[in-house]
């Protein structure tokens, strides 16, 4: 646990955290006098296309334990290499409201036949309405408590949550726009927007870089060790992701640019303080 603390820069409720992720994927974890290997030639081993869905940051986790762990085997090899193809298995059996499974599994079976889909009765917090809405899905968001769809009215591509949908009905109708099945830029702290509005850059502290890479692991890229301290240089789809996790750390980070990035940390302590 030491040896792997100390090579990888992180917490040790973060190597636990990473050793857990393998295992709730199935990978079986052998714990010997403080040394951990992964048992080879199992069911799990063999059959590791039943994974269920990962989201983006999740595959990015998983990837990296595997790294990390020095994993040497071929086979581990190319489970790094296939991991994007990971997504949508067995995810069903993580949902334990039935009507939110019967929905999920029509919403499948829709993005599967790539055919458009009602959605009954959907209830919409923007606008305070209920009504249904004509969609064609064709992705779920994490812990599929939401779907992604091109909606046929206003043409655009929305999150529709599950729990909010009364029923789904299949319709005779195939994809139609599916040119437009287009995601909008999910940032590092997991705000959306249809394209990043900025990008950020700031000098972190050795504590600052590693509580951003625990907690925020796609921001590792944006990443790199200048001198004495860490340099992050990072697109930004909304400024309240990253400006809570710059003002829960006081000191620790001095951001460089933009300017109207700077004066946004200004009112948010400002409405703190209020």
């Amino acid at each position: 646990m030491e040896e792997l603390k100390e090579r990888f820069e992180i917490s040790e409720r973060t190597v636990y955290r990473y050793l857990s992720n393998l295992e709730n994927a199935g990978l079986i974890l052998d714990r010997q006098g403080g040394r951990y290997r992964f048992m080879q030639d199992t069911s799990e081993m063999k059959n590791m296309h039943q994974l269920f869905h990962f989201t983006e940051e999740e595959a990015e986790i998983f990837y990296h334990s595997l790294e990390n762990l020095n994993i040497e085997n071929e086979a581990m090899l190319r489970l790094m290499r296939k991991l994007h193809t990971l997504y949508d298995f067995k995810a069903l059996k993580r949902i334990k409201d039935s009507s939110n499974i019967e929905k999920i599994k029509k919403l499948t079976e829709g993005i599967n036949k790539r055919k458009s889909v009602k959605l009954c009765d959907y209830r919409s917090s923007n606008s305070s309405t209920v009504s249904d809405r004509k969609v064609e899905p064709f992705r779920f968001m994490e812990d599929y408590k939401a779907v992604w769809c091109f909606d046929l009215s206003d043409q655009k591509s929305k999150q529709f949550k599950i729990s909010r949908i009364g029923d789904v009905e299949i319709l005779d109708r195939d994809w139609r726009f599916e040119q437009s099945h287009k995601l909008p830029f999910h940032d590092a702290f997991r705000m959306s927007a249809p394209e990043p509005i900025t990008r950020v850059v700031a000098m972190l502290s050795l504590k600052a870089y590693n509580l951003l890479r625990e907690e925020y692991p796609l921001s590792e890229q944006y990443l790199k060790k200048e001198n004495n301290h860490y340099l992050l240089d990072i697109p930004i789809a909304d400024f309240h992701g990253i400006g809570r996790f710059v003002l829960g750390l006081p000191g620790e980070i001095e951001v460089v640019e933009p300017e109207n990035f700077k004066e946004f940390l200004r009112k948010m302590k400002n409405n703190f303080s209020n």
